[in-house]
């Protein structure tokens, strides 16, 4: 059995106030981030899914507001989630969360499986215009973008 202590984490990065509790807890089956979010700033840098992942956010303090599409054709929904409340997004449903409110935020992320290796952005390709999304990938090492029409590579 292992414990974490939420109080006693800190951010990965400094864009990002963001830290892996599933590494320290030692899980193999799903991913687990703990987040805390000023006013303003969000879980992602955009609209994404994760196609071979469900994901879920429980709300530990605040309030979040996603933008969610089931299919990347949909129609655009807006949900809130306060605190003590969790919401759901299925494997491929497009999803973005942010910290519109006054006041800080702090959330887990729980996605399973673990290894989610399968992204999609919604952005269109600035290269070709062919494609609605890009595939997230790693580009030397770094996070990046790739667009499965014409393999033009971005970097995130």
């Amino acid at each position: 059995m292992e414990t974490v202590d939420l109080d006693g984490m800190t951010a990965d990065a400094a864009e990002q106030e963001r830290q892996s509790v599933s590494g320290p807890l030692e899980a193999s089956e799903f991913a687990m981030n703990y987040y805390v979010l000023d006013p303003g700033e969000a879980f992602t840098d955009g609209l994404h899914a994760h196609l071979d992942q469900e994901e879920a956010f429980l709300i530990l303090e605040g309030e979040a507001t996603f933008e969610t599409k089931p299919a990347l054709d949909a129609e655009s929904e807006t949900v809130t989630v306060s605190e003590g409340e969790l919401v759901r997004f299925g494997a491929g449903e497009y999803q973005q969360g942010r910290n519109e409110s006054d006041e800080r935020l702090r959330a887990l992320a729980l996605g399973a499986p673990q290894g989610s290796t399968d992204v999609r952005v919604a952005a269109p390709c600035r290269n070709c215009g062919d494609s609605d999304y890009l595939e997230f990938t790693l580009i030397d090492g770094e996070p990046g973008m790739v667009c499965p029409e014409c393999g033009t590579e971005v970097e995130a």
